[in-house]
């Protein structure tokens, strides 16, 4: 498809069209390769002043085979074991075991085997205005609270973060999903992914 002729009234526009589709893709380069670095520089500097060499990506390698490796110690029963008594010795340490249970219960809702986010639900919050969240608990008796509300996770767009709401549940409407893992990152994404996604499929069909 050929180009159209370069408009000097339409600079601007170039400029933002320009910014929009680069900034994206550089932003993610770039935090990527900070995240790398990160985790790159001290293995390459304790492998330095062993070997006198560096080899880059070596830090990357390292953590991917440990956590194959911890992965792969963590099926057998003594290592479990193990793994569960070092687990029973950070739950001991006040502010340590506070911190710990926040992060293992998150990574774990997002990675374990076991899926936390199953039940998406749309929550009314005012007239004509709905929230799309999902059940974590239902019973929340072990908290003297009420059997009409029940515990949903509200993840937040742009964010691994969300906030936890108790709602009545008059006000929840079940979505009959079996996408959950879409309608995640629909949340997440503010809404784009799935317009994306919607809209390469409408564009491919006229296209045809």
């Amino acid at each position: 498809m050929a180009l159209k002729k370069f408009d000097y009234k339409q600079l601007g526009a170039y400029l933002l069209r320009g910014t929009f589709i680069i900034a994206p893709v550089f932003f993610t380069f770039y935090a990527l390769w900070m995240i790398l670095a990160k985790i790159d520089s001290p293995v390459q500097e304790i492998f330095y002043s062993i070997f006198g060499f560096r080899i880059y990506g070596l830090g990357l390698i390292t953590i991917v085979i440990l956590l194959v490796a911890v992965g792969y110690l963590g099926t057998s029963i003594l290592m479990d074991r193990l793994f569960k008594a070092l687990e029973s010795l950070i739950l001991k340490v006040p502010i340590v075991k506070e911190v710990y249970k926040a992060i293992r219960d998150v990574i774990g809702a997002f990675a374990s085997d076991k899926k936390k986010f199953e039940k998406p639900v749309l929550v009314k919050v005012s007239e004509g205005i709905h929230r799309i969240g999902f059940i974590t608990t239902e019973d929340l008796a072990e908290f003297d609270i009420t059997s009409r509300l029940v515990s949903v996770y509200f993840p937040l767009s742009y964010a691994f973060t969300g906030e936890l709401l108790l709602v009545d549940q008059t006000l929840l409407s079940p979505l009959d999903t079996k996408d959950v893992k879409n309608l995640m990152k629909f949340v997440i994404s503010g809404g784009i992914v799935h317009g994306e996604t919607k809209k390469s499929t409408s564009s491919s069909s006229v296209s045809h």
